[in-house]
């Protein structure tokens, strides 16, 4: 039987040359969706701020079903949630939200552990950047940088294992986890952590496997109680 279906070339007949698909870009609502998201993981965006629409579209130049997109979106991310009389505020977390966050930052970072323990490799560059950025930032008082630099550790330790769609999807769990450590309330809340993130990294530089994954899944257990402690004050 000869195929008689068009080839990708005939298809485009009288074009004169060949052209690729283009990429597709970001929409006007993603663009909004991903700075309020950038905002929050920074730690600028805190649990209960209004967003009022708008306010925001005229800030960002934008229409107001523009920020309304954006909006749908993030409250699918469960980062905003709409309030009645108050409109659309930055979301607080739950115990149950924490809760399920730490279980899933256990499957997704302590494998990296087992990953390097069965030969698996990594560059402890990035790592050590964010430790170094961190320590840094808190010997400045920058304590809200400290916890960017702490999010952003977690962040290239998942991205040993080579996984773009895990490394957005934890992006967005450490973006609503964020929400979390601003319950807190304190200052340098991420300033021992950062130093844990340190002695983990040189326990995998060491190759000490086993000792470095006791140790993130004690920092994992201490970091939670915490945070639970902060949400349900």
């Amino acid at each position: 039987m000869v195929d008689s279906s068009p080839s990708p070339r005939s298809r485009h007949a009288g074009l004169p040359v060949e052209l690729s698909p283009l990429p597709s870009l970001p929409t006007a609502a993603e663009r909004v969706a991903e700075l309020i998201r950038e905002r929050i993981f920074r730690g600028e965006f805190a649990p209960g701020s209004a967003l009022p629409e708008a306010s925001l579209a005229s800030a960002l130049r934008v229409s107001r079903t523009t920020v309304r997109d954006a909006y749908r979106m993030l409250t699918h991310e469960h980062l905003l949630v709409h309030e009645p009389r108050r409109g659309v505020t930055v979301r607080a977390l739950t115990t149950a939200d924490v809760r399920d966050i730490y279980a899933l930052r256990r499957l997704l970072e302590l494998p990296v552990i087992d990953h390097l323990e069965r030969g698996g490799r990594f560059d402890p560059g990035p790592l050590q950047a964010s430790v170094t950025a961190g320590k840094t930032a808190a010997h400045e008082g920058r304590f809200r940088d400290v916890g960017t630099e702490n999010l952003t550790f977690h962040a290239h330790l998942v991205a040993v294992m080579g996984s773009p769609r895990t490394d957005q999807f934890f992006r967005r769990l450490m973006t609503e986890l964020r929400l979390g450590f601003l319950a807190v309330g304190s200052d340098d809340f991420h300033v021992p952590y950062v130093e844990r993130n340190g002695e983990i990294l040189e326990l995998l530089i060491k190759g000490r496997y086993a000792q470095a994954r006791a140790e993130l899944a004690s920092y994992l257990r201490d970091a939670e109680r915490q945070v639970l402690a902060a949400v349900q004050s």
